[in-house]
């Protein structure tokens, strides 16, 4: 099975609070190499949250528009719901999301 690294961009089929599911990107915050993955789930609607990180560099991560990191929103998903990767965060977005990360936690 896939292991995944902080920072990775992946497309998923997400639990939504409506108990639907949609695919969407997000980003891999802790693999520990079983079954599941903790992600932050990304948008393309702005976010002003404490969670909430704009993400700079969004093309290299291979997002199609600019998005937002929901750092607040974390959810562990079995790996099988994971449809491809997309890219991976930059070196300068990793920066300022582990700021936010410690800063939250």
């Amino acid at each position: 099975m896939t292991k995944y690294k902080f920072g990775d961009i992946v497309l998923v089929i997400f639990p939504q609070t409506d108990g639907g599911l949609k695919k969407r990107p997000a980003m891999a915050v802790l693999d520990i190499g079983d079954d599941d993955i903790v992600l932050a789930p990304i948008t393309t609607t702005p976010r002003k949250g404490k969670g909430d990180y704009k993400i700079k560099d969004w093309q290299m991560g291979g997002l199609l528009n600019e998005s937002w990191l929901r750092l607040a929103k974390v959810t562990c998903i079995e790996k099988v719901d994971i449809e491809y990767s997309l890219g991976h965060i930059s070196s300068f977005d990793k920066i300022k999301i582990v700021s936010i990360w410690k800063r939250l936690f």
